[in-house]
């Protein structure tokens, strides 16, 4: 019986300890946040975006296969939420969709040169981990295959 006892006050002491732990790691959690500059918020949304397409077309960003939202905004320096807002009321998509759409337009200027590259380096260039996403992609965007996108623009010249 007194076993009994002992544990259920151990697991009494153990909870309150964990819960006093949590509560310090918020409150400590929110001054940090508090800290932070607020520059990021003064900046207009539409420099804010100009500023981020600028970023990701400079530094090629698009090319890490698998960025994820977090991995942009650490690269780029703003946080996380920031970045999905500023990205989803300028364009009304996904950090993902808009990455997507930065990959097509780096493959459609790839097809659009003189070069013989493959579909397979296009794609890699691009930011795309497969080929077959690539192509998918490209076709879901612009209604043809990269092949035929190249052989268009190849008539055109």
């Amino acid at each position: 019986m007194i076993y009994v006892i002992l544990s259920i006050l151990l697991i009494a002491v153990a909870f309150v300890v964990s819960f006093c732990m949590y509560m310090r790691d918020k409150r400590h959690a929110r001054s940090v946040h508090a800290r932070r500059p607020r520059m990021e918020q003064e900046i207009p949304l539409y420099k804010l975006c100009s500023w981020i397409d600028d970023e990701v077309a400079t530094r090629k960003l698009y090319k890490t296969t698998n960025l994820s939202a977090a991995d942009l905004a650490d690269e780029l320096g703003i946080s996380e939420r920031r970045l999905r807002h500023t990205i989803f009321n300028a364009y009304d998509k996904t950090v993902d969709e808009y990455l997507q759409d930065r990959r097509i337009q780096a493959a459609c200027r790839l097809l659009r040169e003189p070069s013989e590259m493959t579909p397979d380096e296009i794609s890699h260039e691009s930011g795309f981990a497969s080929q077959a996403a690539f192509h998918a992609a490209f076709k879901s965007a612009m209604g043809q295959t990269p092949e035929q996108y190249r052989n268009m623009t190849r008539r055109q010249n």
